[in-house]
């Protein structure tokens, strides 16, 4: 199904314009913008608090059978 534009001329069915001066592109509402900002601090959030449990998780895997050397093993600068 096409749509006729201003000139007569007939468009695709999936472009549709909005009638604002700034060709066709509407401005992002501040409630559009704090969901898109929530959502972002959702996901960082949400990796930071994985790699936290993954972390945990490993050193409970080294601890359960009661292994000694489970903690991370530092170098010193000058070797």
């Amino acid at each position: 199904m096409s749509m006729k534009d201003g000139g007569g001329r007939s468009a695709p069915s999936d472009i549709r314009r909005s009638p604002d001066s700034n060709g066709g592109l509407r401005p992002v509402s501040d409630a559009a913008l704090a969901m898109r900002a929530a959502l972002a601090t959702a996901l960082v959030l949400g990796y930071l608090l994985l790699d936290a449990r993954t972390d945990i998780s490993r050193e409970e895997n080294c601890m359960l059978p009661r292994s000694r050397n489970c903690g991370a093993i530092e170098l010193h600068p000058d070797r």
